[in-house]
């Protein structure tokens, strides 16, 4: 990672602070069982997170979509690309699913590169991490159910 081995510290090796474990501020509970975290998606992964002008960039990946664990698609009767609710306690939104393997079976996954009704953002919470001071967006509890 660094040239010859060694770091910028005067004795070459890196350095580490260690935290202690503090939870969510936003726990899941039996209301809200699953993990809902957020990102960027690689098409988008400058340039939908400032301009939207992309073009064929932003057709490769139109609208939001929640990705899924097939295990958790499956106890909610959730199959690609149906149509699924994503409630928190601030909000809730429409998005069409994306049956993955690539997401535990705990959590879903969302990019929040879209603006307005489309914004995941508005489903996060605003628990600021107490030494750096920024939101805890990355974790927030939800739930999931099928479009009816």
């Amino acid at each position: 990672m660094f040239d010859g081995g060694r770091t910028f510290h005067p004795d070459g090796k890196a350095h580490f602070q260690a935290t202690e474990y503090r939870e969510s501020g936003d726990p899941v509970n039996n209301e809200y069982p699953i993990y809902l975290t957020t990102g960027r998606v690689v098409s988008h992964y400058l340039s939908g997170t400032q301009t939207r002008r992309i073009g064929a960039l932003v057709d490769q990946y139109p609208e939001p979509r929640v990705e899924i664990h097939p295990r958790l698609a499956a106890a909610h009767d959730i199959q690609d690309k149906d149509w699924v609710i994503v409630t928190t306690r601030r909000s809730e939104m429409r998005v069409q699913a994306a049956v993955v393997r690539t997401i535990r079976p705990d959590t879903i996954f969302i990019a929040y590169h879209w603006p307005g009704s489309k914004s995941v953002n508005r489903l996060t919470h605003r628990t600021l991490d107490p030494r750096s001071k920024i939101p805890e967006y990355k974790v927030s509890a939800c739930r999931i159910r099928k479009e009816r």
